[in-house]
């Protein structure tokens, strides 16, 4: 079993994504600099807040630079929420900040004609199979947030807020979530554990209905 690095840029509250990562008996190192990180393994780019400024934590921490890096050698990423946001080539809400690029599209502010931030629980559903997720069926997941990509061919799960986003996304061995797994219960840890899986982080999860 592989260690998970978790990094930890000042840019949201870890607590609750470590409860799950112990719930589900994953071994997990906190990393606030790449050389703090665990030498193999799933790295998780969690974060909450504004892209512009996440951004420049992960430049001043020194994982900006080194991130693009270590997808092409291999290494899994998985990215929530605003993790997500970050792996794509930009945002609507920082235009002049660049994105990783592991991911394509713009990500873009929710509606119209809806509240936002979309704060609450949605339904998912499945856009294309892919081997580390299970079809999600009626899965109902919590998000919190205010812009999102729209789907594109690398869009797995699907939701809805004013018009369709992508829920999860995935190309090659990079992964988001714009869900908070951690928060949706049941369904949400099943979804981690599933994705961590495939990133080789431990033996797959059972085979039961997300829902």
């Amino acid at each position: 079993m592989s260690t998970i690095t978790l990094i930890d840029y000042d840019a949201g509250n870890l607590a609750s994504l470590e409860g799950a990562l112990e719930r589900l008996n994953l071994p997990f190192v906190r990393a606030a600099s790449p050389d703090q990180a665990a030498e193999e393994g799933p790295i998780v780019l969690p974060g909450v807040g504004h892209f512009e400024a996440a951004q420049k934590s992960l430049r001043e921490r020194g994982w900006w630079r080194v991130l693009p890096g270590l997808v092409a050698e291999g290494r899994p990423l998985l990215g929530i929420c605003l993790g997500l946001q970050l792996l794509a080539e930009g945002s609507e809400e920082a235009p002049r900040a660049s994105g990783l690029a592991l991911i394509p599209g713009i990500v873009r502010r929710l509606g119209p004609g809806v509240k936002v931030p979309h704060m609450g629980w949605s339904q998912v559903r499945q856009n294309y199979p892919h081997p580390g997720l299970p079809d999600p069926k009626d899965t109902w997941l919590y998000f919190v947030h205010s812009y999102a990509l729209e789907p594109t061919l690398e869009t797995v799960y699907t939701a809805d807020h004013g018009r369709p986003f992508a829920a999860i996304e995935a190309r090659g061995h990079v992964m988001g979530f714009q869900p908070h797994p951690e928060k949706s219960g049941a369904a949400g840890l099943m979804l981690l554990q599933a994705a961590l899986a495939w990133m080789g982080a431990t033996t797959p999860a059972p085979e039961v209905p997300c829902n």
